[in-house]
């Protein structure tokens, strides 16, 4: 029979094959001459599944592991969280076209929840829900951004709005699983095993990551020369042409 470790193993090397596909569909994109990758800032989804894979190789090879209370705590996990959540987060802000003091606040929320999400995990009694509910609140920030704050910026850039909303939802919804996961955590209510816990947060975090560089890759020529050159000719030709008489 395998046993608990192997099964964690097993996934988290699936998971490294994962995000590695996804560092694929960045790399295809960097070198796709059709759009404009100063203008997309491709370059930061990079980060995104190339930091995580390695952090579940890290995983993988059991570094960074801590025993709290018999709950397994891989701190790669919230390492990679901190580094690539407030990029995910951030991104959307910039095709939404919201200004750079929004994007920089609401990435420094996301890395504050993690934070704290840390704290709740290594800690223990009343401290756990303490850091848990401050986490929580941080990550009600992030959804009321999310979904009041870009959405004002992103309707003044139409070429890029479907994107934007496929990002939006994304991030928002696929975000709301992961306190429901913590809660029936061994750290939590204890619903959740070990096994189960990182079965779980290795599959979303496959699907937060590698599906949402796909969707920017599917939605590249929203960053096209001729696309941005015509949405910025077209608003001069509503602004300033005088009106027929």
């Amino acid at each position: 029979m395998i046993d608990d470790a192997t099964v964690i193993t097993i996934f988290y090397s699936l998971s490294v094959v994962g995000l590695l596909v996804g560092v694929g569909i960045v790399y295809k994109l960097l070198q796709d001459e059709s759009v404009d990758n100063d203008r997309g800032q491709f370059a930061w989804l990079l980060v995104i599944p190339g930091f995580a894979a390695l952090s579940y190789l890290a995983m993988t090879l059991r570094i960074g592991v801590v025993e709290i209370d018999g709950n397994q705590v891989f701190l790669f996990r919230y390492i990679d969280w901190l580094v690539t959540t407030p990029i995910l987060v951030g991104y959307v802000g910039y095709v939404a076209g919201a200004p750079r003091k929004l994007i920089i606040g609401v990435a420094g929320a996301d890395a504050l929840m993690i934070l704290t999400g840390l704290g709740a995990v290594l800690a223990t009694g009343i401290g756990t829900w303490i850091g848990f509910g401050i986490s929580a609140v941080f990550h009600l920030t992030l959804l009321v951004v999310l979904y009041l704050s870009f959405p004002k910026y992103a309707k003044a850039h139409p070429e890029r709005y479907r994107l934007f909303k496929i990002l939006q939802n994304h991030v928002g919804l696929l975000w709301i699983a992961y306190p429901v996961v913590w809660l029936t955590s061994l750290a939590g209510f204890g619903y959740l095993s070990v096994v189960g816990m990182a079965m779980v947060i290795a599959y979303l975090d496959v699907i937060a990551k590698t599906p949402y560089v796909y969707f920017v890759w599917r939605e590249r020529h929203s960053f096209a020369p001729e696309t941005l050159e015509q949405t910025h000719s077209g608003s001069e030709s509503i602004a300033g042409t005088p009106a027929d008489d």
